[in-house]
């Protein structure tokens, strides 16, 4: 039996020592729609096969109440990498504009002027990839997807000329290169590295290599998910091997993340192609999904490795979430507290030095719902609704303890709501509560029948879909004429005296939701 971290504790002494000599590397990796069963070592399932990051785990602190701050893959990034709340800076949701981030500064942006190398690779999702580097990152292999990324080094570690990067990988995999690449580069000076994975998030798109390792009958889209959790599995196992080659295991934090809960649109639906829909993951035994403040949309996989500073082979039970990332990073580089940062460092509790909790309360809002944790209890506001659980005993949310305990449910409305008017704009709420989430409130949080699948989602209309679909594609890869992933609206007009500019220009700019004057794919077939 694994031993539980509040049960032994032992103070290490060794990042003092180790900080003496050189400030420590952190290493973020963040997964994508990644649900919180699909770790072998959550002992969930046992379909899964995720052993390198079992030995990570093994090796450090396995959060058993990791939480990210929002359901929703835009703003959970913006605040992992600002290590603020992105609802106080106008990042509420996808879509959104990011100008409040584009004036916040992110984790790379603080430690590069703390002497820190910074790179990122993967999806991005807060802006054009060549403003990537505006953010703090020098060095950036952008690449999400299985066509040309943006990228100012190669997977040799050697700059290039900023621009389309020309690998033939896998995208997972040439995330992980790019990662071991850098890590090559920068040995001998402190770095901080943001690999984010898109995956198991759609289109599924995992090669043969990796879907093999799962055969047997099972839904294709399950069979698609667990291989590309086992891709970013091989990842990890390369990034550890490396830093134990360049002798930096011990010099190197460790965060393995996932940025919201699996989206499985209540059917679980193995719809033919990887496109929109189910991505394979799941989330039990939590409740509800991405989309949802619910636990099963934002209690996440969450560990933490640090190699002869935090022991190992323990979980963490207190309640942490990922704005902790920056305080921690913070702290470590030793630059000054900031208490605009909504975090906190979490070394001294990972090593005993505090045995309270990091947290008193953690709160969230993502549009028309907000939420507040106190020690067990957890309120959950949706427009009218409102629900109180002790998840203590029942982290699936199915005891709805409102009116048993009405005088707890009014002390953390209070709190909640005194939170939330610091956000901007100010609130419980920043719109109604849409069709979709009533009904995924009324299947998790009020067991009522599951709603009746719509009619896109039937297999005839999921067979002309698909055909549009891949004609839409087509015709975005023939506009994108330099093939940066990054449609432009004169790509999209090309000559202006054969085509209808006005028209075009109005569809561009109703698909431009971010603003940012580029289409990548997924905007550009409205996922």
């Amino acid at each position: 039996m694994r031993s539980r971290f509040l049960a032994i504790c032992v103070v290490q002494l060794s990042l003092f020592s180790f900080a003496e000599a050189r400030r420590p590397n952190v290493i973020v990796i963040f997964t994508d729609d990644h649900g919180w069963t699909d770790l072998g070592i959550q002992d969930i399932r046992d379909d899964l096969k995720t052993p390198h990051i079992d030995a990570m785990a093994a090796e450090g602190l396995r959060m058993t109440n990791g939480y990210v701050t929002a359901p929703q893959c835009v703003p959970s990034r913006a605040g992992l990498l600002t290590g603020k709340s992105q609802n106080r800076f106008g990042v509420e949701s996808n879509g959104q504009s990011l100008e409040g981030f584009n004036n916040e500064s992110t984790i790379a942006e603080r430690l590069q002027e703390a002497g820190y190398a910074t790179g990122m690779t993967g999806k991005w999702h807060l802006g054009p990839p060549p403003q990537i580097p505006n953010h703090g990152f020098q060095d950036v292999y952008y690449k999400n997807a299985n066509r040309p990324g943006w990228a100012n080094f190669d997977l040799n570690g050697n700059r290039v000329k900023p621009g389309p990067e020309t690998s033939k990988l896998y995208h997972l995999d040439a995330n992980s290169a790019a990662a071991a690449a850098f890590i090559k580069s920068y040995k001998d000076k402190p770095f901080f590295f943001y690999c984010a994975y898109r995956a198991p998030h759609v289109p599924l798109d995992a090669p043969p290599k990796y879907l093999s390792r799962f055969p047997g009958e099972m839904p294709e889209r399950r069979r698609q998910a667990l291989a590309m959790i086992s891709a970013m599995d091989d990842g990890v196992g390369l990034i550890r091997q490396t830093l134990k080659a360049e002798g930096l295991l011990e010099h190197t934090l460790i965060f393995f993340i996932g940025d919201n809960g699996a989206p499985l649109k209540i059917h679980k639906l193995d719809a033919p192609g990887g496109g929109p829909g189910w991505d394979g993951s799941l989330n039990e035994p939590l409740n509800g999904e991405k989309g949802m403040l619910t636990e099963g949309g934002i209690r996440v996989p969450f560990v933490v490795s640090w190699p002869g500073t935090i022991d190992g082979g323990k979980t963490y039970d207190h309640p942490v979430w990922s704005l902790d990332v920056a305080a921690t990073a913070v702290a470590l580089a030793e630059l000054p507290p900031d208490p605009k940062l909504d975090g906190v460092n979490l070394i001294p509790y990972l090593t005993c030095q505090n045995a309270e909790p990091p947290h008193q309360t953690l709160y969230w809002r993502w549009i028309s719902q907000s939420a507040v944790r106190e020690g067990d209890w957890k309120l959950l506001i949706g427009g009218p609704r409102e629900y109180l659980y002790n998840l203590s005993k029942d982290k699936e949310e199915k005891q709805n303890l409102i009116s048993e305990h009405p005088e707890i449910a009014k002390r953390l409305r209070v709190k909640l709501k005194h939170w939330s008017n610091e956000l901007q704009p100010p609130g419980l709420a920043t719109g109604p509560v849409a069709e979709t989430w009533s009904k995924y409130f009324d299947f998790y949080l009020e067991g009522k029948p599951a709603p009746p699948l719509e009619d896109k989602f039937s297999p005839a209309k999921q067979s002309s879909s698909v055909t549009r679909k891949r004609d839409s594609q087509k015709i975005y890869q023939q506009r994108d004429r330099n093939q940066d992933g990054q449609l432009t609206l004169e790509e999209l007009i090309g000559d202006p005296k054969t085509r209808n500019v006005p028209i075009l220009t109005k569809r561009f700019r109703s698909l431009d939701k971010n603003q940012d004057n580029v289409l990548t794919l997924k905007e550009w077939l409205g996922d």
